[in-house]
This record gives C-alpha cells, structure tokens and sequence, in this order.
C-alpha cells in the first residue's frame, strides 16, 4: 500500500502483520481500522502523516476526494476527524482534539480544512496522520479490552459502557469458551444475546483471528446507536517505556541521628513513650531489644511558645541533619487517635521550622488545645514497599495487604494481599494489579507516579517478608490484646546492605463488610472538590449509583475533611463508597465513622485459610484430626445415614468440578481418587461392595457401551426448525459447537449454560456443572420484571444474586 490516502471501502481487512508496517504512514489509530472487518467500523478514509505536512497538501487531498468525504459525511450526516499520532500509545489516549462536522449543506470544504488544521495543531511537534470517519451519535458507549491490569490470562475480558447521561458501569466476563463473531454482518443487538456475551463474541474475533500468534494485549472503544455497536478505535499495550518498575528503585541506606536534647525538640525518653500516641509506638510496636528501632524527637505544642524560628530550625539541624526531615502531628495517649493529621514530606530544617509554627497555628485556630497535641520528628526511612496487617490476639491468621512505596497511596489504590497461617507458617497470596504508587522524589517531595506495566502485577512484598511482618503483628496484637491493623514500611536498607522491615502506626481493628459487586453500580469518579460539589448538585439519577473515591492529589490523600465530606454525601444520596485502596487503611476507617457503605474493590470475596467458616458439606473421616494438628478448631457433627446419601450426591459433584480444574495429570488421578471413594461410599450406603458396582458397569458397557466418543444426545429446543417458529428462545449462556461435519442448517449448537423455554421457565441444564467456569458470573434477564439474575459457580456451591437491570444506561444489550 502507498503512501497516499485510503478510503475503507476501496482495501480488504488487513492482518495484524499486515497492519503494523503502516503505522508509520498513517498512525496506530488509523493504521488498526484496517485491520477490523468493515461492517463493524463506521467507513472512514486515512490521509497520511506526510500530506498534513502543509496547508496545501492537505487541501490537495480534501479537493481529490471530495466525493467520497461528502459520501462519508452523509451515511450518518457527520463526519469525525480524528488525529492519528504516528508512535501514538495507549497512555496517550484522549491527549489530542477531536473535531466533528455536520453534513448536507454546511459540509464545505473549507470547514474540514479548518478541522483537519486544528487536529494537528492539538499534536505540536508531532508527525500526524488523520482519520476521517462518519460519525455514529452515541446512545452509549465504551470500552473492553484484556489488558494486563484486568488479568493475567487473555481470555478475562473488561466492559465498560458509559450512558449519554455520563452514568457508567463496569463488568467483567471470559470469553473462553465464546464463538468468534461472524466478519461479514455487523454487529447487532439482538434480544435473547446479553451485553457480555456479544463482547465476548467479538473479543474471540480478536483474540483467535485478528490476533492469533500475537502476544498483544488490546483495549477497544466501541459506540452504539441502539441498534448496531461499532468499534471505533482499537489500542494495544506495548512494552511501557514511560512507568515506574519499582523493584529498580534505589532504596537509601536508613541513618539514625544519636539521640540527645535540643531547645525544643527532644529524643524521646521513657515519659514521652507514656505520653504521645505517635512515641507510645515505640513500646507498643516493638520488643526492648529488637534491633533497627527508629530515633524520635519531639517538642510539644506548649514548649513552642515564641516564634523562634531559628531555635528550632537549630534544633532539627543539630539533631537530625541538613535535609530528610519528616514532622508528624501527635495526640497524647489514649485519647481517640485522629487519622491523617497534619504532616510533611522532606523537607530542610528552616522548612520544618517554618512549617511547625504555621501548622501550631493553624490547629489551634481549629479548636484543638495547645496541651493536647505534639510534633514528632525523625529522619526519612526510604522503604521499598508498604503494608497494613491486621490481626486479633491469640489469633491464627494474619492478613496483609501491601503496595509499593510510601503508605499514603494504599488508602486509594489496588493491592496485594496476603493470608498467613503462623502455626503452620503457611501463606497464600493474592496479587493484584497495581497501576499506581506513591515514592520520594530527589528534591524531597512525594510523586504519585504510575508503575511499569509490565511489573505492575508482580508481588510487591515476598513470603518472607509477609512472614515477618505477620509474626510481629500477631506479638503486637496479643501484647495489646486488642485486635490491630499495623502499618509497615517494608525492605528498608541498613547501612551494611541488610533488609529490615519497621513497624510504624497502628489502630484498633474494624471489620471489613462483604465485598458487594462493583459491577452493579453507576459509577461516579470522585477525585477532587469540584467534582463532589457537582455530583451533590445533581441527585442521583438511579438508586444504582456509586461514588468512586479516587484523589490523585497527594493533599487530598491526607485530608480528612474530603474524605468524610465523600463519605457524607454518599449517605445522604443513600449511594455507596467504591474504594480501591485497603481496608486495613486510615480512609476506608474515616469513611465508616460516617456510615457511608463501603465498597472495596479489592478485597477477596474468599479466603483458603478457613477462619469462622460454617461448611455444611462432607469431609473425609481423618480431616477433623489433621485440622486440630494446624491449632485450628473444627465443629464437626455425624449425620444419620437417612441424611448421608444427599450429603455424598453433592460431594460427588463437588468432586468431579474438582477432575474439570485439575492442571497435571498426578491432581487429576488424586480427584478421580476422591470421585472413587464417594461412590465407595454410596455402595456401602447402599448395602454392596465397590467390586459389585464395577461388575454391574461392565455389564451396561457389554450392552450399551461407555463413553469414549463424545456422543451428546440432542433434545427438543435445538433444532432450527424450532427456533424459527419461535418456540424457543436462544440461548441466555454460552454454547458449545457440534461437529461442523454435521448439517449446520439444523443444528449449530448445544445448551449447556442455560436458556428460557418459550413459558419463560429458566432451565439450567446438569451440563452447566461440566462447563461453567468457576467464581465467573453468568447472568439470565427477566426484562418482564426489569430483574437479572446472576449465577456464579463455586467448587462446593452455587451463589444466586438478583439485582434490577440497568436500564437506565440505554443500552439494550441486557434483554433478552
């Protein structure tokens, strides 16, 4: 292909190979269109980087095909002009102008020169090549993708759809098991075909054709008007040049000052470590002779009477050093600790001096009484990741959750957990995708910065640091005997090269509620002022909504005010809190004290470590004895064997769902074992022995064969006879493909996840245990009743959900 422009009608659907040479010619927005079928892609026409050069090369290009862009204009009576950066990335999405034209009379040449200009102004200094597209008026729109941050597998799916009102919602599906999407028709919402199903029919397309023997991962943006959904732009993740990988980050060596006295400030003594909730630490967090213990001053607000500046500039000089100083706001002792009071970053001695005056100030002018409060100073601890671990005394587990760099950023964003077992001293984790964290700049500030995509799944803390780190919560909790969340700087650098970790802060424990759905809410990003006055302006449009508590501004991370005043109005618009960030942390603890919903994204909605966990379910006779080995305790009941032959059925189930998940062949012949066993049972049950069953199936293969080749029996409701008289509806659930020897034209597919007959009875078939994935919703609409139901198979149960449809996005992927 030239280097000259291209309409989409006149060059064939290219491949991805194909397709990633002409990214120099006409950008990776435009060069992409051409490798996405054409019935679903609104037509457009691709003008080269190298004709937007100059005025007149672009006003050759409109003159040459001026027929053809008024034919674009008039299919949907705009047209779109989009630029198209040549080395344009995914993180440089939404940077540069987008100008959208009328058609009929008022398209004129001169408008779409003027367009074309002012696009590539937008990208100064950039090579731009244009794209030039009917425009599709959006009812909604949106964006899916599998990129790194929504899973390690390609197949896990993100949707979300954004409504012409700006109401959002977000899900997540698989499309494993979906079939790829036709090329030639477009892409039509049909009712008795869910919203995530037809993404997962096009995110098939693009996983197994478009990019088959690719390793790309890709987010596309997609508008619909109602009727047909268009893919408008498609991204993919290249290697990430631009973010943080934080395990190359240079950890200083940690320095203590030797402790002594100044005018002000003073190292902190046995009194002081009885008197201030920030030096109480000191005992409370650490044993006597443990070493790596941190050096404190302090200087309380009734010794900091005159404003004397240089004293204490002095004071921090003499005592701490030239720069790295860090100032926190302490409480005495056992009055209520306030979360995030007044603190800095590093700063030199005239700054802390400067600042502890201002800040005295300020908090007294607030209400709080110079006696009640202290500054507690120390130099910087550079630490390669943070955590908050909670434990209750006495306890067996520990759970931890934990980010890279400095604490403030595990309030709001994504994190790692980890479950340690100390009697065992076993450990699970749970990773997370980490976009972002917060870490110290050279000149002593702090950036909240964005991390290496690549690494961003990665775990940011190693089991032995989470063993350490759970071992020293456990002490604390049981010196306190109060159940504690601890806050950590984890990796710390001592001057000799070795690691250590420093316990810092801690508060008493709070309960963590269940972690509701974010999927079902509309979301509304709350990530400064302006927008919080805005959403109280307006009242919720739907009982559906949700703030998302995002700052990005580090002030905001730290002020309280904000925090509750989210939290306030989210009670008041009886809407819940969506939080990222760790519910071991200060703002999740804030928000609750107004009794604001929490939502928390990131917490497991199980655990492997079996805490107060009520089963129900059969366990094998010796299991009892091997849970009292691990210090646990086990309630254990004998049923009568009335009972037994139900409780061994589902067991039985459980089991073979266990044979479907097994990775290697050694798991899969230990779950056969288990399979073995209970139907052992069941024939003792039954009064005869394993050998007379395994007779009795020797005789049925003699007469009617076993089950080698695969043969699926067809039942009514499948046939297209059937379908098209309208007896039965298609199916709610994925299906899985016959055959294509078979004559498609009267069957094409089988039901194995479930359907509505034509009396609108839902019928979920026993083949929905072979092939549902599990811990993976599937959803089934009653638009009769404005209800979805959503199905979720777990390995020893099935979870239901009812919730209302979102109708109010104006999407119509949701019916059936």
């Amino acid at each position: 292909m030239s280097d000259h422009a291209r309409f989409s009608t006149d060059v064939a659907r290219l491949t991805w190979a194909a397709v990633k040479p002409l990214e120099a010619v006409y950008g990776p927005k435009g060069a992409r269109l051409l490798a996405l079928p054409r019935r679903w892609t609104p037509p457009f026409l691709l003008v080269p980087a190298s004709a937007t050069r100059s005025k007149k090369s672009i006003q050759s290009v409109i003159a040459d095909d001026w027929d053809k862009l008024s034919e674009l204009a008039s299919e949907t009576g705009q047209i779109a002009v989009r630029s198209s950066v040549i080395g344009e990335t995914i993180w440089d999405r939404g940077t540069y102008d987008t100008v959208v034209l009328k058609g009929g009379e008022a398209f004129k040449k001169k408008s779409v020169l003027d367009a074309v200009q002012r696009v590539c102004q937008s990208a100064v200094g950039e090579k731009v090549a244009i794209v030039l597209q009917s425009y599709v008026e959006p009812k909604s729109r949106g964006e899916f993708g599998n990129l790194l941050r929504v899973s390690k597998t390609r197949d896990h799916w993100e949707l979300s759809a954004t409504s012409a009102e700006g109401l959002s919602a977000r899900t997540r599906f698989n499309a494993q098991r979906d079939r790829a999407a036709r090329e030639d028709v477009p892409i039509r919402i049909q009712s008795g075909v869910s919203r995530e199903r037809l993404f997962a029919s096009l995110a098939a397309w693009l996983n197994n054709e478009l990019l088959r023997g690719h390793s790309q991962r890709v987010s596309c943006e997609w508008v619909t008007d109602n009727q047909n959904v268009f893919i408008v732009q498609i991204d993919d993740e290249d290697e990430d040049f631009s973010g943080t990988n934080p395990d190359q980050i240079n950890i200083e060596a940690a320095y203590s000052p030797q402790g002594s006295d100044g005018r002000y400030f003073r190292a902190a003594g046995a009194d002081a470590r009885s008197t201030w909730d920030k030096l109480t630490v000191l005992n409370e967090l650490w044993r006597e002779e443990t070493a790596d213990k941190p050096m404190l001053f302090y200087a309380p607000f009734e010794a900091l009477t005159s404003q004397d500046t240089a004293g204490i500039e002095a004071d921090f000089s003499n005592l701490i050093g030239p720069d790295g100083i860090i100032v926190r706001t302490s409480v005495r002792a056992g009055t209520e600790k306030e979360p995030n009071l007044p603190r800095t970053e590093c700063l030199t001695p005239a700054a802390a001096a400067a600042w502890c005056l201002a800040s005295r100030e300020q908090l007294i002018a607030r209400g709080y009484q110079p006696e009640a409060l202290a500054f507690v100073a120390h130099r910087f601890i550079a630490a390669h990741a943070s955590a908050w671990a909670r434990a209750e005394p006495r306890g067996a587990t520990v759970e931890i959750n934990a980010l890279w760099g400095l604490p403030d950023a595990l309030q709001f964003c994504p994190y790692d957990i980890w479950d340690v077992h100390l009697p065992t001293r076993t450990t699970w984790a749970y990773p997370d995708y980490k976009s972002n964290m917060l870490m110290s700049a050279a000149g002593g500030s702090w950036e909240y910065v964005r991390v290496k995509n690549e690494v961003a799944r990665s775990l940011c803390v190693g089991r032995k640091e989470a063993l350490d780190l759970a071992t020293r919560t456990q002490e604390v909790a049981n010196r306190l005997n109060k159940a504690v969340h601890v806050m950590w700087f984890v990796g710390c650098v001592r001057p000799d090269g070795g690691a250590f970790n420093v316990p810092w802060y801690w508060t008493e424990a709070h309960a963590a509620e269940r972690n509701i759905d974010r999927t079902a809410y509309d979301v509304v990003v709350i990530s400064d002022p302006t927008q919080l006055a805005a959403f109280k302006a307006s009242p919720p449009a739907s009982k559906r909504m949700a703030l998302e508590l995002r700052p990005t501004s580090l002030d905001l991370m730290r002020d309280n005010e904000f925090i509750r005043n989210v939290g306030e109005a989210a009670v008041d618009a009886k809407v819940p809190v969506i939080l990222a960030g760790s519910t071991l942390a200060h703002a999740y603890f804030v928000l609750r004290k107004t009794d604001a919903a929490v939502i928390s994204t990131g917490e497991k909605d199980h655990t492997r470590l079996r805490r107060s966990t009520t089963f129900g379910k059969l366990v094998r006779d010796k299991i009892p004895d091997r849970i009292a080995s691990r210090h646990e305790a086990g309630v254990t009941q004998e049923v009568p064997p009335s009972l037994q032959p139900g409780f061994l059925t589902a067991k039985l189930i459980e089991e073979a769902l266990e044979v479907r998940l097994a990775s290697t062949s050694a798991d899969r012949k230990t779950e056969l074992a288990d399979v073995l066993e209970i139907v052992r049972a069941l024939a003792q049950l039954s009064g005869f022995a394993l050998e007379d069953v395994i007779a009795a199936a020797a005789a049925k293969r003699e007469k009617a064969g076993g089950f080698e080749k695969g043969l699926v029996l067809l039942q009514t409701g499948i046939a297209a006879r059937e379908r098209e008289s309208g007896d039965v509806e298609q199916n709610v659930l994925p299906s899985v493909p016959l055959d294509r020897d078979r004559d498609a034209r009267e069957v094409e597919q089988i039901p194995v996840l479930g359907r509505r007959d034509h009396e609108g009875n839902l019928e979920i078939p026993f083949s929905f245990f072979g092939f549902a994935d599990i811990d993976a919703p599937r959803s089934f609409n009653f638009p009769e009743f404005g209800l979805r139901l959503m199905v979720k198979l777990k390995n020893d149960r099935i979870e239901l959900s009812l919730s209302r449809d979102p109708d109010q996005l104006e999407l119509p992927l949701d019916s059936l």
